[in-house]
């Protein structure tokens, strides 16, 4: 399975680039990387900058839109993936791989993900190429939100706690920095 991690916003609210902040000794995005490789044969970015991310030394891909939207990245990844691929945000410093191989391993059709007590990660998952076209629909119409995407196109959703949880944890404000910081669980 191919591993597709989006790589194309603006780090708005974090106030610099969060994809290339040092987290525990290396990047951010650089821990999502080395994580995926883990699990997938093959791994990829999907940004807007691909001088940015040259030094992870692994296949970018650019995005098909100047528009700033995982939507996307995500119609980017799938529009080159040509099968289900697991797709990432490069925001989640605490990933591991165990995570990753379960939701690799319980994938449905159309799109599986990951799933913390109420909330679900619809940039923690599998998805299958098929949802193109309805992510087609969805940029037409300048609607860009994931949630909207899984819920009408249906997805299965792998539960996760505890540690697992955590690592799901993404990074996007200088707040969240300090509480991923002070977790122990890689």
């Amino acid at each position: 399975m191919k591993c597709l991690i989006l790589a194309g916003g603006k780090s708005k609210r974090f106030g610099e680039d969060k994809l290339l902040y040092e987290f525990k000794g290396k990047k951010v995005v650089e821990r999502v990387v080395e994580t995926a490789k883990e699990v997938c044969e093959e791994v990829f970015i999907v940004t807007k900058d691909p001088k940015k991310f040259e030094f992870l030394k692994i296949p970018i891909l650019l995005d098909l839109s100047n528009v700033y939207a995982s939507m996307v990245g995500l119609y980017t990844a799938l529009s080159y993936a040509k099968e289900p691929a697991l797709v990432l945000s490069g925001d989640l410093p605490l990933i591991n791989s165990g995570v990753l191989k379960k939701l690799a391993s319980s994938y449905e059709e159309p799109i599986t993900l990951a799933k913390t007590k109420d909330k679900i990660h619809p940039l923690v998952a599998v998805y299958s190429p098929k949802v193109l076209k309805v992510i087609e629909e969805f940029l037409e119409k300048g609607n860009y939100k994931l949630y909207e995407l899984v819920n009408k196109v249906g997805f299965k959703a792998v539960e996760f706690e505890g540690k697992e949880a955590l690592s799901l944890l993404n990074l996007n404000t200088k707040e969240d920095l300090k509480i991923l910081e002070s977790l122990e669980i890689n």
